[in-house]
């Protein structure tokens, strides 16, 4: 059987070659700076190139609300912004869409909903060429049938970019972006809603800001977009401030979570939020109300910590105190 080399072999062999690689790497110090710089600039330039070929494209106005009646025509119309420095090739389609949780996000869809709009919507141009940092206007009118159901219908455009090649890999992206259509018909109109819920975040806070959630459910056929105040009240009742609720549409058969901050400063106690929502073009009005604590206790504790201590120092002083006072008139 082989024996291993003894251990100074393995140092010498060791000193030998790191020798010689400390002596090729100062002999060839300029290979090494060349090779890393070039490293580097390659990696800026693929950076570069990403970034200025990635597609964006933005649209204005993002939203439409409107209204109508049976057997009217809409026209209007929305700009879509080319963010980039290449020539964009566009093209529309025209969707519905649903509301997708509570938070305010949508699904798109070819599929008829019991709001649909996207029949009654026609699009021109239906192709364009975007021209870098250039923006195109596309008109749309909405053809309300004579028939159509009263309440809410919802659609968009929807504008796609053609694949953009952005690397040689042949990795390719698009980008889509078009205003949401929100049209309300006129006709027997049911604007029912409710508060399902109505609540701080969490039940205890150590400093602001406090977070109050609201959500509430759209029981009608018509979107709508809620207004009202949230009255936060101190422990004896007085009040602090009032909020206004955050306005966003709720579309019918969902709901809508709703969320409002109040930083109140330092704070300490039990508080209790008042919300009051009004709705619907009879000014229905509904009301909630959620209580929370506030107490910052890495404040207090340490203050309070400091007090305790003090008070100790204080009364074991006055005791050291009394006891010589009481051991000097014994010695006289």
């Amino acid at each position: 059987m082989l024996e291993s080399p003894a251990p100074f072999t393995y140092n010498l062999r060791l000193r030998v070659i790191g020798g010689k690689m400390l002596r090729r790497l100062i002999n060839n110090w300029w290979v090494g700076l060349v090779s890393v710089g070039l490293l580097l600039a390659a990696l800026i330039g693929a950076a570069t190139a990403q970034e200025t070929s990635q597609v964006t494209i933005s649209v204005s106005p993002p939203t439409f609300e409107l209204s109508a009646n049976p057997g009217e025509r809409l026209e209007n119309s929305f700009r879509i912004i080319n963010g980039t420095d290449s020539e964009l090739t566009l093209s529309t389609a025209v969707k519905n869409f649903t509301a997708e949780g509570e938070e305010g996000a949508v699904n798109l869809t070819d599929d008829d909903t019991g709001f649909s709009l996207a029949s009654w919507i026609s699009v021109n141009p239906e192709t364009a060429i975007l021209p870098p940092r250039g923006s195109q206007t596309f008109a749309f009118s909405i053809d309300v049938p004579d028939n159509a159901e009263p309440g809410g219908h919802f659609g968009s455009v929807i504008v796609s970019t053609n694949p953009v090649q952005i690397d040689s890999t042949g990795a390719a992206v698009s980008q889509e972006a078009g205003p949401l259509i929100l049209l309300g018909v006129a006709g027997d109109v049911d604007q029912s809603a409710k508060i399902v819920s109505f609540a701080a975040q969490k039940g205890f806070w150590e400093k602001g800001p406090v977070v109050l959630e609201t959500r509430i459910a759209n029981e009608g056929n018509v979107h709508f977009k809620p207004s009202g105040t949230i009255a936060v009240k101190n422990m004896f009742g007085r009040e602090i401030t009032r909020i206004n609720l955050e306005e966003r549409n709720v579309l019918p058969d969902t709901t809508r979570k709703l969320l409002n901050e109040w930083s109140p400063g330092f704070a300490v106690g039990r508080y209790t939020a008042d919300l009051s929502v009004v709705f619907g073009q009879d000014q229905n009005v509904e009301t909630a109300s959620a209580t929370f604590v506030i107490f910052p206790y890495k404040i207090i504790v340490p203050i309070l910590l400091g007090l305790i201590l003090l008070i100790v120092l204080l009364v074991r002083g006055r005791q050291r105190l009394s006891a010589a006072g009481r051991a000097l008139a014994g010695k006289r």
